[in-house]
């Protein structure tokens, strides 16, 4: 009896087995039998402008937009207007060497515009960068750093001991092109997939350009282009005009150096990289100081500087989001150009509006995802 009750469970044991090597088995018959899903969507983002107010214009469908690749039309699949954002925002490290209670003291409501859900960092800078607050959605937080911004002068800087203002003696003029680098690369390391990536520089409209760069312009404009970065600048306004001789505030140049001569030699000019990737320079009209001599600061300037910032966030958070299959599907890592226009019934619906939009992308086919639901990856 006792026999025959081993039997019974060694017989009972073999069947189990059996069994699960079966559900084994076909559920590997099913691996191999999984679709592998490949896209060549390309996603992209453009911004339509009034050209009168400079207001955003809201409302555009696809049959509103028109997009060119390489010259040839192509058939835009979607537009989603708005986007979750990734922002980087850059601030100079001596714009916070005097009183920084006149300017940016709306920076919760200027954030707001980025849309709660943004995810944003703040990076001092002037010849070198420093992160002072990784990525939070804490925009509270981020509003109180902008307030009181000694932080970002004493992240380059060091703590400062006395009453005295001690730059470090390593300082010299500034590197645009290598802080907008480490941003990106930050931004590249460090954002939520799926989010548009933004820089927002924060600085004076004429600086003096460091004539040594760890990268060069082309090595930025690379990292921006690989990236899908997008550049904005918010320039206070300290007296100084162009060195080109117009009447138009420079963004950053050196003093009398041809602009040819400067990209060559240095790490490229903050309003090259706007240019580059479609984002825009709001400069203010007053001046930082009322009385330079004597170190008075200029409240009209904090104020027009407050809604400098509220017109800049809102512009970058109405953006649209587009998204085509281009007819070239030989991805070759070519980089490849794109417009993007208002066609007759855009301009019926926007009027006089400019368009931005990012230059192109670099045609790289992304992995295949294996998977039984059909996925889009976005580039």
């Amino acid at each position: 009896m006792k026999n025959s009750l081993l039997d019974t469970q060694s017989l009972l044991l073999s069947l189990s087995c059996l069994f699960l090597v079966s559900v084994a088995m076909q559920a590997q018959e099913r691996s191999k039998s999984t679709v592998t899903v490949n896209t060549d969507l390309v996603v992209t983002w453009v911004q339509a402008i009034t050209s009168t107010d400079k207001s955003p214009v809201k409302g555009l469908s696809i049959d509103d937009l028109t997009l060119h690749e390489e010259g040839k039309l192509q058939k835009i699949s979607f537009v989603k207007e708005g986007q979750p954002l990734s922002v980087v925002i850059l601030v100079d490290g001596m714009t916070c060497v005097r009183m920084p209670e006149i300017e940016l003291q709306r920076s919760r409501e200027a954030l707001r515009q980025l849309g709660e859900d943004a995810e944003i960092a703040l990076m001092a800078w002037d010849s070198d960068v420093r992160l002072v607050q990784p990525l939070t959605r804490n925009q509270q937080l981020v509003a109180d750093q902008l307030g009181d911004r000694k932080s970002f002068f004493i992240a380059l800087n060091g703590e400062q001991t006395g009453p005295e203002i001690n730059v470090r003696p390593g300082r010299d003029s500034y590197r645009p092109g290598e802080a907008i680098y480490q941003a990106t690369q930050y931004l590249a390391k460090a954002a939520s997939p799926e989010r548009r990536k933004v820089i927002i520089v924060i600085t004076q409209s004429f600086l003096m350009m460091a004539k040594r760069h760890s990268h060069s312009a082309l090595e930025v404009d690379d990292l921006l282009k690989k990236t899908g970065t997008t550049v904005y600048a918010l320039l206070e306004n300290n007296g100084k005009r162009s060195g080109y001789g117009g009447d138009q505030y420079n963004p950053v140049t050196m003093i009398q150096v041809a602009r040819d001569k400067q990209r060559r030699q240095g790490g490229g000019s903050l309003e090259d990289f706007v240019a580059l990737t479609g984002g825009s320079i709001f400069v203010s009209k007053n001046e930082v100081w009322q009385n330079l001599n004597r170190l008075i600061p200029n409240g009209e300037f904090g104020k027009e500087f407050d809604e400098l910032f509220i017109k800049l966030t809102q512009q970058i958070r109405s953006s649209y989001t587009i998204g085509y299959y281009p007819e070239n599907t030989n991805f070759d890592g070519q980089f490849r150009r794109f417009t993007v226009e208002l066609s007759q019934s855009g301009k019926t619906k926007a009027g006089k509006a400019d368009i931005k939009a990012r230059e192109g992308y670099f045609a790289i086919r992304p992995e295949p995802v294996a998977g039984n639901v059909v996925t889009e990856k976005q580039r």
